[in-house]
């Protein structure tokens, strides 16, 4: 005898902030805070005056990147791993 499966069941709902929308909204967000971060790395690096600041813009560098590389990985994984729809 096949086992049937139970009305009861439902899709387990997602988070609002695990969203794929949210997600694309985190990532362009942290992809200009990237962009601007190494404008003022290069501006840093140009003026001898601002050189001791250095350790502000390579900071903000690597937390959007990381909040990048994160919020990308889970898009194209979630992308990739997307359960086919049943009829």
């Amino acid at each position: 005898m096949k086992l049937q499966k139970s009305p009861s069941f439902r899709k387990v709902a997602i988070p609002w902030y695990d969203s794929a929308p949210f997600c694309l909204t985190i990532s362009t967000f942290a992809a200009f805070v990237f962009y601007f971060s190494l404008a003022g790395i290069g501006i840093v690096l140009e003026n001898p005056a601002y050189s001791r600041h250095c350790w502000v813009p390579a900071t903000l560098v690597l937390l959007s990147g990381i909040v990048l590389v994160t919020n990308l990985f889970r898009l194209l994984s979630r992308i990739v791993n997307r359960p086919e729809e049943e009829p």
